[in-house]
């Protein structure tokens, strides 16, 4: 099966919410990456509903229902359709549209189921058992406690009956199942050809621009459920079975039931248990919108069961229905063998050396620092997960940067010295008078600061931090007396070079103006001689 927890990891933000809120800490983070851990998830979708940056998303099957359109296929609508849809009977009406063949309420593989149960808890002859008809409840039994499993009923979820019976008596035709759980995407991968929740029909409705207001009414096909309608609500299972309320108990939400398995043993015989990862049931699953208050979908639930309960159709004799049923559950608890030393090792990384300082607060998401140290030897934590650790590993690093940091820091206050680091307290050696001066100067708002000490001047750049709730300051003093010293040379040579390039300038324009002097003189000689030579050249052409 394809994954189905997924993490957008471009929007985690490693606060840890998910790992402290998962019932069974199936979440890894490695290296800076958050992902749920398949093997180890009881797909209650937890993760997804505390997660404040929406960082994780279930798998979403929408866009394979485009492929059953226009063709032949059977849906199953789970009891709680009816409390999310405003207008059930005109979404049923538009999944006809689609192509769908036979359109049948859950109810009735769950009053199988219920015909069972029945069965099956009157032949132990008191013995306690536990509904199965949620998911979660049996991977969290296989998974994680398996000495429970003995009291599981075997038998198959209402999905899946549902499933077997509509393919049995309607055709051999694809199945697609409308629910509120995202869990029941593995239970039924071997049953059902495709599970939607409410919120990807959601999705498919919109995104196809689909106006449900316009369509009419229509009802789901008969055979009818005879009593398993309200299957989705607290003690809706036990109503089905006609039980004794006296040795009824419900219990939902996965911490609870984690608490029943660690002591079921304590609870004695003859309890039948309804078991739900949901608060208040399916009506409240991870896939089922949330605008409406548990009562409300409660009521829609009573209301629309009392509505159909005017419809006519066959009535089952379940004993007449020739479908397998049963379910066998297996042990999947990994053993988990580490030596005492390793983890005593871990910890120790975490500076947790002696049992004092194992604060177990629970802030990294574990219950104990035993188990935080459990998880990194498994590769699902990292030490820097630990709030204390990480909090003493800043502190010492700011520390030795701090102490070993080759300039002058000065914490103070109201111009009183609170710490110098040992660079300061070498520079200021016999010299701690001058700090008053220092501080004074800095505080006046002087950058850069010259000092002149025993002769020689030194320069020092001035960066200040106020210090949280006005505790006080941090000035850090940067020496840069050599950087100044070779500007002001800098500065020297470039004054020496303009003035000795000015010199050589005014040179060369008296230079210039001798020779245009001279070159004048001559120039006027040798026309006067050229002159006289070409009054020459006519008297001798003359005589000829």
């Amino acid at each position: 099966m394809d994954k189905l927890i997924l993490t957008q990891e471009i929007n985690c933000q490693y606060c840890y919410k998910c790992l402290r809120n998962c019932p069974v800490k199936a979440i890894r983070f490695n290296k800076g990456k958050s992902s749920v851990i398949d093997d180890d998830c009881v797909y209650c979708g937890t993760c997804i509903e505390i997660c404040p940056q929406h960082a994780r998303i279930y798998r979403t099957d929408v866009e394979d229902l485009e492929k059953y359109i226009d063709k032949p296929f059977l849906i199953s609508i789970a009891p709680s359709f009816f409390a999310h849809f405003d207008q059930p009977f005109k979404v049923i009406t538009f999944l006809r549209k689609l192509g769908a063949t036979y359109i049948q309420e859950t109810s009735l593989g769950a009053d199988m189921v219920s015909f069972y149960y029945k069965k099956y808890v009157n032949l132990r002859k008191g013995k306690t058992s536990i509904s199965t008809a949620c998911p979660v409840v049996y991977e969290l039994a296989e998974k994680y406690y398996p000495e429970v499993i003995p009291y599981l009923l075997p038998f198959l979820s209402p999905m899946n009956v549902h499933a077997l019976y509509m393919k049995k008596y309607f055709g051999d035709f694809p199945v697609i199942y409308l629910g509120p759980c995202i869990a029941k995407k593995k239970d039924g991968e071997n049953y059902v050809d495709l599970i939607l929740t409410f919120e990807e029909l959601d999705i498919f409705i919109k995104k196809n621009n689909i106006d449900i207001d316009s369509l009419e009414e229509s009802f789901p096909n008969a055979p009818f459920p005879e009593r398993a309608r309200i299957y989705p609500i607290s003690g809706g299972i036990n109503s089905t079975l006609d039980g004794n309320w006296e040795n009824h108990l419900v219990v939902e939400g996965v911490d609870n039931i984690i608490r029943l398995f660690e002591k079921i043993n304590n609870y004695g015989e003859g309890f039948f248990v309804e078991a739900s990862a949901c608060f208040g049931g399916c009506i409240n699953g991870p896939a089922i919108r949330k605008d409406l208050t548990l009562l409300e979908k409660r009521r829609r639930i009573i209301s629309y069961t009392e509505r159909m309960k005017s419809l006519e159709g066959e009535v089952i004799n379940w004993e007449d229905i020739d479908l397998n049923i049963r379910k066998r559950f297996e042990p999947q608890k990994k053993v988990i063998d580490i030596p005492e030393e390793k983890i005593k090792a871990v910890l120790r990384e975490m500076g947790k050396d002696n049992p004092k300082k194992e604060l177990n607060c629970g802030a990294c998401g574990y219950a104990t620092c035993r188990d935080k140290a459990i998880a990194v030897i498994l590769g699902k934590a990292e030490k820097e997960m630990c709030i204390t650790y990480l909090l003493d590993k800043v502190s010492s690093v700011s520390n030795a940067i701090i102490e070993n940091f080759p300039s002058i820091v000065i914490i103070y206050k109201d111009n009183t010295l609170l710490y110098l680091n040992p660079f300061g307290e070498k520079f200021f050696e016999d010299k701690l008078p001058l700090l008053d001066y220092v501080l004074e100067e800095i505080e006046s708002g002087k950058n850069p600061l010259e000092i002149l000490i025993d002769d020689k001047r030194y320069v020092f750049f001035i960066k200040t931090f106020i210090l949280p709730d006005q505790s006080g300051k941090v000035s850090l003093l940067i020496d840069i007396t050599g950087e100044k010293e070779k500007e002001e040379e800098l500065n020297l040579l470039k004054k020496e070079s303009m003035e000795k390039i000015e010199e050589v300038i005014n040179r060369q324009m008296l230079l210039a103006q001798e020779i245009a002097s001279l070159l004048g003189e001559s120039i006027a000689e040798t026309k006067s001689y050229f002159a006289k030579f070409k009054e020459f050249l006519k008297k001798e052409n003359a005589d000829l």
